[in-house]
């Protein structure tokens, strides 16, 4: 298992939450991530390397940059 983190960008509360877990890839990480997420942006991370910023672009709907 590889280990990832999530940022999750400030919501109402003013306060980003971090969340740490394990996935065996990226894209699993990914599936996560979006479980955990809330409608919040967030990034994932692999150890110092961020993979990529996500943000709710419609109900179903996840944007990836």
């Amino acid at each position: 298992m590889r280990s990832f983190y999530l940022l999750l960008k400030d919501d109402s509360s003013g306060e980003p939450k971090r969340i740490d877990f394990e996935a065996e890839s990226p894209d699993f990480a990914l599936q996560i991530a979006q479980g955990q997420a809330s409608g919040r942006d967030m990034e994932l991370w692999e150890g110092a390397m961020r993979l990529g910023t996500l943000s709710k672009a419609a109900p179903q709907l996840w944007r990836l940059s």
